[in-house]
């Protein structure tokens, strides 16, 4: 049976209203007006990112972009890189993949493959371009399924991109960065403190957790990193 994470295509539009492509169409036609060095691709949790502090403080001066889509699926992303949005007419240094916590009728082995195809896409138009790799976020006031579903997807990719013995042209110039720790606490369980809704961060939460993700690409692009 066909990995349907390796599948791409868009999701099925159940409301009618066309937002999705209308989202995808949008960024099309940013890649042809845009002078972004870095691009945030992913879902919500990518999309939301905009409207943060850490954000407007300190990651848009990077010059970056971000085709975020919430509620999207791992073959969503696939599709979309696949259909236009990685056609920049600028240079683009970096890419911040984030995606597969939507994937939950997927196994962990299944959204890894859909996660490495994407970046086989990157490497094949964007040529040795830096990729970030932010780990996959716990979810969930309390422990579930989906939780240890993430830890396992992060499991292949520190697996796949740490261990030297799994070195080739995939994981050339890709970089894990473990943003999962620290946010579920000792008892187990997620404040909303940091996840609002035990699945999106708050503007506090994402400074302490996307942080890393910004110094990274600072590392990256040989640029100061924002006090």
């Amino acid at each position: 049976m066909l990995n349907p994470c390796v599948k791409p295509e868009p999701p099925e539009d159940t409301v009618g209203d066309g937002r999705w492509m209308s989202q995808h169409n949008r960024y099309l036609q940013e890649t042809k007006t845009s002078e972004s060095e870095v691009l945030f691709i992913g879902d919500s949790i990518i999309q939301q990112l905009q409207f943060t502090s850490l954000w407007s403080e300190k990651i848009s001066s990077l010059h970056c972009i971000n085709f975020g889509i919430g509620g999207d699926r791992v073959e969503n992303v696939l599709w979309r890189v696949r259909n236009g949005e990685l056609e920049f007419n600028s240079k683009i240094k970096a890419v911040v993949l984030f995606v597969g916590t939507n994937n939950i009728d997927c196994t962990p082995h299944e959204i890894y493959e859909g996660i490495l195809e994407i970046i086989k896409e990157i490497k094949r138009q964007l040529g040795n371009v830096a990729i970030v790799l932010p780990t996959l976020l716990p979810r969930g006031h309390y422990p579930n399924q989906y939780r240890e579903r993430n830890d396992h997807v992060n499991t292949f990719l520190l697996d796949k991109f740490c261990n030297e013995a799994n070195a080739d042209e995939v994981t050339e110039n890709c970089h894990v960065v473990v943003i999962d720790h620290h946010i579920v606490g000792n008892d187990q369980t997620i404040s909303h403190h940091i996840m609002h809704d035990y699945l999106h961060l708050t503007n506090s939460g994402y400074s302490k957790v996307f942080s890393k993700v910004y110094e990274k690409l600072c590392e990256l692009l040989n640029t100061p990193v924002k006090k």
